[in-house]
């Protein structure tokens, strides 16, 4: 008698064929992906496409020392007086605006009337010419704990200023050997100083191609992250 339960071997009823499903593809092969992030700009080029625009547009925008206005940049003026100081002026002259920088430096971290008596005997030419109306030792001695901040603070509102009417003079000077006309320096009558004049013309080069480099470091720095942010995007 043949059993209703028994099947064929060659047929599996939990068996279903995947052979016959309709077939989804969920997953797009290599072939569909977004591929723009490869062929978009390098971060290298962008960033030296940014440095040597930068530079270019910094160089051209700072090529005159003196603006058609007449202004003259507070770092040029600072760099030809600290140019002039070195080779020109004199010993005695070098160590004062040595020890005024030197003050300048140190003064704000004083918290101590002894502190601030010890820095200004370290530099003795500046409280040398500071106290003029009044001796020296007087004026030491004078410094406490009650009077100690506005001491600093006064001592150095007049320390910064002989610096800015340093660099004024310098503006001044450097104003009167430009021509304005040809856009560069010529020796005139009333130019006399010949070593100062020639220490402005030797800056005038110097700084145009440091303002030129410092723009487009920047440039470039910010070229080169946009690059790397437009792959981000573009990759994601």
């Amino acid at each position: 008698m043949t059993n209703p339960y028994t099947m064929s071997s060659d047929i599996n009823p939990y068996q279903t064929s995947y052979n016959n499903l309709p077939q989804y593809n969920t997953y797009p092969g290599p072939s569909n992906r977004n591929t723009s992030s490869k062929s978009g700009p390098s971060t290298f080029g962008m960033m030296t496409l940014g440095a040597l625009g930068g530079g270019a547009v910094g160089y051209f925008k700072n090529r005159y020392p003196v603006q058609k206005d007449g202004t003259v940049s507070d770092s040029f003026a600072k760099e030809v007086f600290e140019k002039n100081l070195k080779k020109n002026r004199s010993e005695t002259a070098q160590k004062f605006f040595n020890q005024l920088n030197n003050v300048l430096k140190k003064i704000d971290k004083i918290n101590s009337p002894e502190g601030l008596k010890k820095l200004l005997k370290e530099n003795k030419e500046i409280i040398e010419e500071q106290c003029k109306g009044i001796s020296v030792d007087t004026f030491l001695d004078g410094i406490n704990s009650s009077n100690l901040k506005e001491t600093q603070k006064s001592l150095k509102e007049v320390l910064e200023k002989n610096l800015d009417f340093e660099i004024l003079k310098t503006k001044n000077a450097i104003k009167l050997g430009w021509n304005n006309d040809s856009k560069k320096f010529i020796k005139t009558p009333e130019f006399k100083d010949n070593k100062l004049f020639d220490v402005i013309k030797n800056t005038k080069n110097n700084i145009q191609w440091k303002k030129a480099l410092k723009y487009g470091g920047i440039t470039a720095g910010i070229m080169g992250a946009l690059t790397i942010g437009y792959k981000f995007f573009t990759k994601n």
